[in-house]
Order: C-alpha cells, then sequence, then structure tokens
C-alpha cells in the first residue's frame, strides 16, 4: 500500500523523484533503481527504461556521470547538494525511507542556490590559484576522509596528479599511488581519525619518504569541521602542512653542536661561566658548578654574592665593570674563599660577549685554579735560590779545574815549544862552534888581524843576537794575557810558526803558509821581516795567549798525524796553512795529509781526555780545549774535514773591522 503511494506522488511531483530498492552503505551492488518520473529522467538525462533495474554501483549518466554512489551513500544521512557544471546548475538531494526499507530520492532544482554557487566557484577558483601559490601544503576533505581539493604541492608531495585523488581517501590513494607512499598515507588516515576523536585542531609531526629515498618531515595542522555546535555531525577536514626538513635538520645540527659543545665544555678542567650585564649566571660547565658546590643547572640563575663570600662577589663584580667599560678581554688572577673556608688562587680571562647587533649583553669567563702550581712556583724559587748558589759554587770549581787543564796542556805546549827552540838553536850553536874552532886554529896560525876579528865579533853577535830574539819571543808567546784585546791574527800566526819551522824541518815535513792575498805570507818581504802583504791589518777581539795555545795544538796534531802515518816508501808529509777573509770572518785552515779521521773518532774528538795516540803522547784535551777557547771566548768556530788526501781543521773568527793599507810599494 505504502509502495503504491511513494509511486503516485512520483508520478505527479514536479521535482525529480527516484525509488530505490532496499540500500545498504557498504553494499551498493545489490541496490537498484526501481523507478523514476519524468522530471528525474529530465534532469538525468537518462530515459527510465534504462534507469528501471539499474544498479546504483554502475549507473553512469549525463548528470550524475560516476557519482551516484557518492551521492547516495551522503544523502542517506545528510541533505546533499550537487553541482553540475554542464548545466550551470545546483541540486538539492535528500532521501526518504519507507517502512518497508525502500529508499526514494528527492532531487529539486535550487537555481538561487545555483548562483550563489556560481559566485562561490569563482571564489574557489581564486582561493584555489592562491593555495596552489604557497608551498605549504593544503588538503580538504570531507566527513568521510575523501579528498576534495589539493593544492599542487599536496600532489606533488605523493606524486599524484589533480584527477587521481577526487573522491578517494588516504587508504584508497595508498593502493592507487607509488607503493613509497603507502605507510605516509596509511599514517594520515590514523592521524585524521585522531583529529576527529580529539574534536579540536591537531598538530602533528608526518613523515613522508620520497621517491628519491630522502625523507622529508611535514609539521601538519588539522581542522576538524561540525555542522552542529555539539560537534556530533562531521562536515568536513582541513589539512595544511609545511615541510620542515631542512628546519628540523638545522635544528637537530644545532642540537647537535650544543651537545657537542656542551660535551668540550664538559670535558675542559677550567672552569667556565657566562653572565649577563646584572651578573647573573647564564649557564656553566661541569667543572665550575663542582667547584661551587652545585649542579649546573642550580647555577642558572644565581649571582656571585649566592656563590662566593660577600668581599669575593665585590671584587668580582669590580672587575667585571672594568671588563664591561673596556671592552675587551682581562686577565685577574684572584684570591677566592668559598663558603666553606677553602681559598683557591684562581687565573681568569673574562671576555665581553656581544650580540648580533653588536650590543654588550654579557660576559664569558674561563677560570683556572692555579693554587697548586702557586705552591710549586713558590717552591721552585726556594729550590732556584739555592739552586744558583749550588751553580755558581760548581762552576768556580769547573773553572779552577778548566784553569787546572789549560795549565797543563800549557805546560805541554812549553815542552814542544822548547823541542822547537832546541830544533832552531842547533845550527846557530854548531856555527858558533866552528867559528870559535876557527879562531883558535887562526891563532895559532899567526893568522889574526883587525878585519878577521872584526867579521869574528860581527858574525858571533848575530848568531847570538838570533838566539836571544828566540828567548824573547819565547818570554811573549808565553807573558799571561789577563783580558781581551785586539790583536792582528796573520801576525800572531807567523810568530808561531817561526819558531815551529826548524822543528817541522827536523821532522821532514814539506810546509807551506799561503795569505788571502794570493802569496805564500812566508816569503811576503821575507819571513823574519815585517810582512808586506796588504791584508796584515785584519783585527779580531779576543783573549791572544789563549788563540796561540789553541792554534798550537791544532799545528802539534798535524805534525802528530802526518808523523804517525810517515810511509817509509817515500810518500811526502806535508803540513800547509791557508789564511783566507770570507766576509766578516777569517778563516785559518791547517791541512795534514795523515790518515782521515773515522766516524767513530769523530763523534768524541772534542771530548776531554780523549785521544788516539799512545801512551804517553797525548793527554786528550787539547782539542777540548781548543774548542772551548774558540767558540766560547772568542765567539769563533772550530770544525775539521776529511779530504781525499787528508784532514783540514778551521778556525774562524769574526773579523773586528778591516783596516785599509795601502800597497807597499
Amino acid at each position: 500500500m505504502e509502495k503504491d503511494f511513494f509511486r503516485s506522488i512520483i508520478n505527479k511531483a514536479d521535482f525529480g523523484y527516484v525509488l530505490l530498492s532496499s540500500a545498504v552503505a557498504d553494499n551498493f551492488q545489490k541496490t537498484v533503481i526501481l523507478d523514476a518520473n519524468e522530471a528525474f529522467t529530465a534532469m538525468t538525462g537518462c530515459p527510465v527504461e534504462k534507469l528501471i533495474g539499474s544498479n546504483v554501483a554502475d549507473l553512469c549518466c549525463l548528470f550524475f556521470k560516476n557519482d551516484f554512489e557518492n551521492v547516495v551513500k551522503d544523502a542517506i544521512t545528510i541533505p546533499v547538494f550537487y553541482f553540475v557544471a554542464e548545466l550551470d546548475k545546483g541540486f538539492h538531494i535528500e532521501s526518504v525511507r519507507s517502512s518497508d526499507g525502500e529508499l526514494a530520492l528527492i532531487v529539486r532544482d535550487d537555481s538561487e542556490l545555483s548562483s550563489a554557487v556560481t559566485v562561490l566557484r569563482e571564489k574557489q577558483e581564486q582561493l584555489r590559484t592562491l593555495i596552489n601559490a604557497t608551498p605549504d601544503i593544503i588538503c580538504f576533505k570531507d566527513s568521510k576522509g575523501r579528498w576534495l581539493e589539493a593544492n599542487s604541492s599536496c600532489l606533488t608531495a605523493f606524486s599524484l596528479r589533480k584527477d587521481d585523488f577526487t573522491g578517494k581517501n588516504d587508504q584508497e590513494l595508498a593502493n592507487y599511488t607509488l607503493p613509497i607512499y603507502k605507510e605516509a598515507l596509511e599514517a594520515c588516515a590514523n592521524s585524521d581519525e585522531t583529529t576527529w576523536e580529539k574534536k579540536v585542531i591537531n598538530r602533528e609531526e608526518e613523515i613522508v619518504t620520497m621517491p628519491d629515498g630522502t625523507v622529508r618531515v611535514f609539521d601538519t595542522i588539522k581542522v576538524p569541521l561540525f555542522y552542529d555546535d555539539e560537534k556530533t555531525m562531521r562536515k568536513g577536514l582541513v589539512v595544511l602542512g609545511r615541510d620542515i626538513t631542512d628546519l628540523k635538520n638545522a635544528y637537530n645540527e644545532i642540537r647537535r653542536q650544543a651537545g657537542l659543545i656542551k660535551s668540550l665544555f664538559d670535558i675542559i678542567p677550567d672552569l667556565i661561566f657566562y653572565k649577563d650585564m646584572n651578573g647573573v649566571y647564564l649557564g656553566c660547565n661541569k667543572a665550575f658548578a663542582d667547584f661551587v658546590g652545585e649542579e649546573p643547572d642550580t647555577v642558572i640563575g644565581k649571582t656571585d654574592f649566592d656563590l662566593f663570600g660577600k668581599k669575593v662577589a665585590e671584587e668580582f663584580i669590580a672587575n667585571d665593570r672594568i671588563m664591561f667599560a673596556m671592552r675587551q678581554s682581562r686577565l685577574n688572577d684572584e684570591w677566592v674563599e668559598f663558603k666553606n673556608g677553602s681559598r683557591h688562587l684562581m687565573s681568569t680571562v673574562k671576555t665581553p660577549f656581544l650580540d648580533a647587533d653588536g650590543e654588550l649583553v654579557g660576559l664569558f669567563g674561563i677560570s683556572r685554579d692555579i693554587t697548586e702550581l702557586h705552591r710549586q712556583s713558590c717552591e721552585l724559587q726556594d729550590i732556584n735560590l739555592n739552586l744558583h748558589a749550588t751553580i755558581a759554587r760548581e762552576t768556580e770549581k769547573n773553572r779552577k779545574y778548566e784553569q787546572i787543564l789549560f795549565n797543563q796542556k800549557k805546560l805541554a805546549d812549553i815542552g814542544n815549544i822548547i823541542s822547537a827552540m832546541a830544533h832552531h838553536w842547533r845550527q846557530p850553536l854548531n856555527a858558533l862552534g866552528l867559528y870559535i874552532q876557527d879562531i883558535c886554529q887562526t891563532y895559532r896560525d899567526d893568522g889574526l888581524d883587525n878585519d878577521y876579528i872584526k867579521g869574528f865579533e860581527s858574525t858571533c853577535m848575530h848568531l847570538i843576537g838570533n838566539l836571544s830574539s828566540t828567548i824573547d819571543n819565547f818570554s811573549e808567546f808565553f807573558r799571561p794575557q789577563g783580558n781581551s784585546s785586539a790583536f792582528r791574527v796573520m801576525s800572531e800566526v807567523r810568530e808561531i810558526l817561526k819558531i815551529y819551522e826548524a822543528k817541522l824541518a827536523y821532522h821532514g815535513i814539506t810546509f807551506n803558509a799561503s795569505c788571502i792575498c794570493g802569496s805564500n805570507f812566508m816569503d811576503c818581504q821575507g819571513f823574519y821581516e815585517n810582512m808586506g802583504c796588504e791584508y796584515t791589518s785584519v783585527v779580531v777581539d779576543g783573549y791572544k795567549d789563549e788563540f796561540k795555545q789553541a792554534f798550537i795544538n791544532v799545528l802539534q796534531n798535524a805534525v802528530d798525524a802526518v808523523d804517525e802515518d810517515f810511509d817509509e816508501n817515500g810518500r811526502e808529509k806535508t803540513i800547509s796553512i791557508d789564511v783566507d777573509l770570507d766576509g766578516d770572518r777569517i778563516v785559518i785552515k791547517i791541512f795534514n795529509n795523515g790518515k782521515t779521521i773515522p766516524e767513530y773518532v769523530a763523534e768524541r774528538i772534542y771530548n776531554p781526555y780523549f785521544t788516539t795516540k799512545g801512551e804517553g803522547k797525548g793527554t786528550g784535551i787539547g782539542l777540548y780545549l781548543t774548542k772551548n777557547i774558540i767558540e766560547n771566548y772568542m765567539r769563533g768556530k772550530l770544525y775539521f774535514e776529511n779530504t781525499e788526501n787528508g784532514v783540514v781543521f778551521c778556525i774562524v773568527l769574526p773579523v773586528r773591522k778591516p783596516d785599509p793599507v795601502s800597497h807597499s810599494a
């Protein structure tokens, strides 16, 4: 009876009616169209015979296209408005259910609402252009979670096109788009449901894995919309999302660096702290907190008066103000007395802290407890005072010991000089003996006359004068020279060689001396006379006596070296002296063609009491003293070099100032 009533109303109505069989929201495959009036067929463009018996899920016509199933789903619970773009009209659709389960849809042409929709569509286009221009994700969903609208940023985030999402919920899109988005879309659906349950704006971070494997983090805000104030009838959901991946990474990097800095500060044993302009502590490291007996978090907000005694706090604040006024770092050594009564000497560097605009906002401090260092320094000072006295005593002992060595070596050198003098005197003494024998024989032969006596006197006196001159040279050579003085190097070298000439000849040593002028300076105007060399004015500052002894040491070693290596097969013994001027230095080279010096000897050659000579032939202190004299007393240098033919020792001395001397005629 009720069905007939429905059909009579449907056929007479001037607005569209369509009668459906028993409708089950989740099974529209079984829901079919039972009847429709002419107004409905006119609206939809589908004839009645095509509509009746059609499956709701499969129905497709000009009016509804593929949306009929969704329209029926929505109209079962609430009235809906459906806009047909091709007709530029909107239609109001609601449902009426009979007692036996049949469902009638009422479709009314709402022209007035259609005009409003046209205006609204224009506004929507403007809004769509706006939301597509924003880089943030914007998405509108209906009460069932189906996507109604999404901007370009949202589509790009999920690799979707505009036509892909319409009418689909997150679960359906998860099965539709790339598999990599499945987890993210399912998480979105769960977040939507949480928002509906809370019935208030919900904010969460949602993670989306991109096709290239990168992970993007979105700060998502979801706004639930309801038809009623009681929030029982869901209307739709607005989703706003901002890509905060870079911000998140930057934040995580800041946190990582902050953690690294904190860890670094905490492992530094020095005390680190920072305060604002009012002296309030803003932070510190663990060492500072432990030092003041606090935790790092409890130090924040306190002042020096809270952590130290009043006197110390006032001193700290005064130093802070000086540093603020100077606007530059200051170092303070401060005795700090803590509340437990302990006192510590703190060395503190305070540096002004500026903001981005260069405004002074506080200070940064690094402090080191130097109490123990101060104690050790005081002890070290006491030790140093005693040490200086000990060193002075030992130095005096060493000086006396070296003086003994020097005197011992000098006595040995005297022996060498006396030996050289003996060779030097032998010839004139032999000559005197011959002259005496000759005068006696002449006397017996009655051959004496005035001329003979005068000649005899002149010759003998000349020989005696040479002997006397040798004694004078010997006396001059060993006369003590207590103070440093200027002397001419070549003159002193020549005097020594004059004494050694006879000894070198006696030992069969071929000897020559080369001057910086390019000549043999033994022949420069005569070996026994004043030298005519233009370089004889080269002067050095030092101890003449000590220099002569050093030169004799090297010369005597050269004599011993060639004697030791003398070849019975006739190899010639050679010693040569070469004096040269190298810039502001004079270089004296003493060469001998004896054996070269092996490496194991070279490493110890200047050590005291080290000698390679046989027993009784050397003390081992000659080269030790020579190096000490040349390098410590005369600021020079002594070294040797092995050559293909022998060994050369070099004495290098700084020249005081060469005086220009004109060439002798």
